[in-house]
């Protein structure tokens, strides 16, 4: 089997903006390879998984199950970790213990299109005629906060009908740089922050009724869907935290 070749003009881009990325495969392998040192495995570790809602994360995703066994779904929106306190309350009992310890690895990556011609947010999906786009959710946030009306996160936005959308609308605002609005890579990065900045919260919860000690390994970054069916991961913030009273360990990609 072949691998497929991303094009010169996408392969430009992916260099110049995500300049860390690596293949998805290559992802994946390294976060067990990481973790192995320090006793986690596949029959001892509960995968957390926060990829966005968008068929083109399932590989990811299915990739992610292989190597660590099927792991909670904590997917939303951008990858957003919108499950709550309920929903990590429930994946915390669910991990096995070994040795009297309960260890988690949870991944959590916002996505961005990359198409042949080097055009980020455009996308092509099998069976769909013309450009499609991802991650749909932040570029139509994109659009909002280009507009006269721009949500500013000042106060809660809960929208019945559209819950996951007004998360975005509340959490991603105040975050924003003054001055120019940042383009859609710029976007997806600071939703990679913001969902960084949500692990430390999810730690906290799953160790808030435990008997035993907990681990918790911890990927971010941005998933990147290129052309041809082409994927990279550029790792964000990666770090293992042993504890509340022990030092995170940095989880350098090299």
């Amino acid at each position: 089997m072949t691998t497929p070749k991303t094009p010169e003009a996408a392969s430009l881009v992916l260099r110049t903006t995500f300049p860390d990325a690596v293949p998805a495969t290559g992802f994946v392998r390294a976060t067990r390879e990481l973790l192995a040192p320090h006793g986690f495995h596949a029959a001892n570790t509960l995968p957390l998984i926060a990829t966005c809602r968008d068929e083109l994360a399932f590989n990811l995703t299915a990739r992610l199950q292989d190597t660590w066994g099927a792991g909670f779904n904590m997917a939303g929106l951008a990858g957003m970790i919108v499950l709550g306190r309920t929903g990590i309350l429930a994946a915390s009992n669910h991990a096995p213990i070994e040795n009297g310890i309960r260890r988690f690895v949870l991944v959590a990556l916002p996505h961005i299109g990359l198409a042949a011609d080097g055009v980020l947010g455009n996308v092509e999906r099998p069976g769909v005629p013309g450009v499609s786009h991802t991650c749909g959710a932040l570029m139509a946030l994109h659009d909002e906060l280009r507009g006269d009306n721009a949500p500013t996160g000042d106060y809660p936005f809960l929208d019945l009908l559209d819950p996951e959308q007004g998360m975005l609308r509340d959490r991603i605002p105040p975050w924003l740089p003054e001055g120019p609005l940042p383009d859609l890579a710029g976007l997806t990065r600071i939703a990679r922050d913001v969902i960084t900045a949500d692990t430390h919260k999810v730690i906290t919860v799953l160790r808030e009724q435990q008997s035993v000690p907990v681990q918790v390994a911890v990927f971010t970054g941005i998933h990147i869907n290129g052309p041809g069916g082409t994927e990279y991961v550029e790792p964000g913030s990666c770090y293992l935290d042993l504890g509340a009273d022990e030092p995170e360990i940095e989880l350098v990609f090299e």
